[in-house]
């Protein structure tokens, strides 16, 4: 099944692979017989056609990743492997492209020449760069602002077809949060530093006591808490310089909970007694609860992907279904 991706986040992808090398039709160029392959027809879609060539481009403009540091016989292993992956999703595109030529959707020079150009803002590249970029990897400008317009394409026939038509319901958005409560945080965090001096008996419990008084001197004097924790704390967090991480508000302590409901984000406490010893924390930071609207706006959206991926699984089963399709391969 084709990727139909929105066409910034689909040219991003394609850009990274472009500058990090891909092949360029090389692996079969030695025979004779390759050179006759290059030009044979693998798939008809109407009137079009899929040849090798086209087929063996795309996989290998897709695959770079997997391709990289494989010899010949591991390229040609791994690439037949994705022959007929690759094929259907080809003819998939052939036929979105087709329909949105019947259904009018074009693409303006202007939209593919801003959609270039955020792709090079992105990447912190100058034209030159850009264009010297695409000649390394073997394309041209006008090769790679086809591929632009064909996501582009494909990008506004999903939206007129299928997501302007999904609906997501109050209903269905409380009924995923309520079944999938526990993957979103629901509860205010906070980000602790922490030093700690273990203490049991009354004996050791004067002796942390006065390692914790000392410790609070030397970070007032303006040494960081974080080299402090690593030169003193007694903690098996210390090499780490007491960093616990973001902890959920409910799975606090509550000796912890109420020195730090009255802390701000940079401040250290003053020396707690815990029951297992003199603590000084500092609140490195705070993560708070997304808001009921920001929440339910998080789920709509996921609701959206769900059901854009199935429907366009039955759209382009039907697009299929009214079209002659012949696989050669």
């Amino acid at each position: 099944m084709t990727k139909l991706i929105e066409y910034g986040k689909a040219a991003k992808i394609r850009f990274r692979h472009l500058i990090t090398g891909l092949a360029v039709l090389m692996l079969f160029a030695a025979s004779a017989s390759a050179s006759i392959l290059l030009d044979r027809v693998v798939a008809v879609v109407d009137r079009d056609v899929i040849t090798w060539s086209e087929l063996y481009r795309t996989m290998e403009f897709e695959l770079s990743g997997k391709l990289a540091g494989l010899s010949p016989e591991e390229k040609k292993e791994q690439l037949k492997r994705y022959e007929k992956d690759f094929l259907d999703m080809l003819i998939d595109t052939k036929i979105q492209l087709n329909e949105a030529r019947r259904l009018n959707i074009g693409v303006s020079e202007e939209d593919i020449n801003s959609a270039i150009n955020r792709i090079r803002q992105k990447y912190g590249l100058s034209e030159k760069e850009f264009l010297e970029a695409l000649r390394n990897e073997g394309f041209t400008l006008q090769e790679y602002k086809k591929k632009v317009t064909e996501q582009i394409t494909l990008s506004k026939l999903v939206n007129i077809e299928i997501r302007s038509k999904i609906i997501v319901t109050e209903g269905e958005i409380e009924n995923y949060i309520k079944t999938n409560g526990d993957s979103f945080d629901l509860s205010e965090s906070y980000r602790i530093r922490h030093i700690i001096f273990p203490a049991g008996t009354d004996e050791e419990k004067a002796e942390a006591r006065r390692k914790a008084t000392e410790v609070i001197k030397l970070l007032d004097s303006g040494e960081s808490f974080e080299s402090v924790v690593r030169k003193f704390s007694e903690g098996s967090d210390a090499s780490k310089g007491g960093d616990l991480g973001f902890i959920k508000k409910k799975d606090l302590a509550k000796e912890f909970l109420q020195v730090i409901e009255g802390m701000k984000v940079g401040e250290y406490s003053k020396p707690f007694w815990s029951g297992k010893g003199f603590h000084v924390i500092m609140l490195e930071g705070k993560s708070l609860p997304d808001s009921e609207a920001a929440l339910k706006k998080k789920v709509r959206e996921i609701l959206i992907e769900k059901k854009l991926r199935k429907s366009l699984k039955d759209y382009l089963r039907s697009l299929r279904s009214r079209v002659f399709i012949e696989v050669k391969l």
